[in-house]
């Protein structure tokens, strides 16, 4: 008789309870569609390529083939192998960007160990400088830089002594070098992200240290850079996937080195030079080797993202990215 009269008593809760209920699962759904259909505009390209590279010949000219091959094949990857020199291409440019990586690193974390740890005049004004360095892109100091590094004279030394300026164009050396001086792509995002985190830090961890009769370098070897694992491997994927795709420094300071983005720019033209010319090879055959090998390419980082996906998100929500 309770349950019967509490039934009749409240129906007007139990319908705001109800539609309140279905309004959250609407909700629910909605997001869920809204990020299905983000990641599948995002996702497409990807998807495609891997459709085509494991087609067959046969498979690219039935017309009831769509995305799922009917004859699943890996000679793509094997012809596309030797046609592009993959092996070299790999290992250069593996090499450039992981020393790319830890050079940029070393001087970013540096920096923001400075500005987020430190009391000085002007601290907030060098900041606002580096989030600048974002907003100007590098084509306004182009020249500059690119004559800087093709007559290279260590602050007038070797013109002191009567040697001409070295060439350091077509090789790792400008990379590295603005690397180090934190001018390379993205160094100012870098900084920033370190700064972030290295600013929520509770101070107790250094006056601890203090007190135990540490340094500042010891200070920040044995109890920050441990403490900001999350942010590092941000920075690192962030920067390893930056160097490995960027076209713009690859071009200009490395034009004649076996690197990924310059081959990217070229792939199609790349490939059918290598089959032998376009009346040899058909457009067919020319799409299946791209596809095949922009994801020979792209496989690194997605292994990489895969490994590093923890630290990577741990890092992006420590560190405050998301509300830029």
């Amino acid at each position: 008789m309770k349950a019967n009269t509490m039934k009749t008593k409240h129906p007007h809760r139990r319908k705001a309870l109800n539609s309140r209920m279905i309004g959250l699962w609407i909700g629910k759904l909605f997001r869920f569609g809204i990020i299905v259909g983000i990641s599948y505009v995002i996702l497409y390209p990807l998807l495609v390529k891997l459709s085509v590279a494991f087609m067959a010949k046969s498979d690219m000219y039935d017309m009831t083939v769509k995305w799922v091959p009917r004859k699943p094949s890996l000679d793509s990857f094997k012809e596309v192998l030797w046609l592009i020199d993959y092996p070299a291409y790999l290992f250069t440019t593996l090499a450039v960007s992981a020393g790319a990586t830890v050079v940029q690193i070393a001087s970013c974390t540096l920096a923001a160990y400075g500005l987020a740890r430190f009391q000085f005049r002007g601290r907030n004004l060098i900041f606002v400088f580096v989030i600048l360095t974002l907003v100007l892109p590098q084509q306004t100091y182009m020249v500059t830089t690119y004559m800087q590094y093709r007559y290279f004279d260590l602050y007038g030394l070797l013109g002191l002594f009567g040697v001409p300026g070295q060439s350091l164009i077509s090789t790792p050396w400008p990379l590295l070098l603005m690397s180090l001086g934190c001018q390379a792509a993205k160094n100012g995002l870098f900084i920033y992200i370190l700064r972030q985190f290295l600013s929520r830090l509770p101070g107790e961890l250094e006056e601890a240290a203090w007190v135990d009769g540490a340094g500042v370098g010891r200070i920040f070897l044995r109890v920050m850079l441990p403490n900001a694992g999350p942010a590092l491997v941000t920075v690192s994927v962030l920067s390893f996937v930056w160097t490995w795709n960027d076209l713009y420094a690859a071009s200009t300071y490395m034009p004649t080195m076996k690197l990924f983005p310059t081959l990217l720019n070229t792939l199609t033209f790349t490939i059918t030079r290598a089959a032998g010319g376009p009346t040899v090879i058909d457009t067919v055959q020319v799409s299946m080797l791209t596809n095949a090998a922009a994801l020979l390419i792209v496989l690194p980082l997605i292994l990489l993202f895969i490994v590093a996906q923890k630290f990577f998100v741990q890092g992006v929500e420590r560190t405050g990215l998301t509300g830029m």
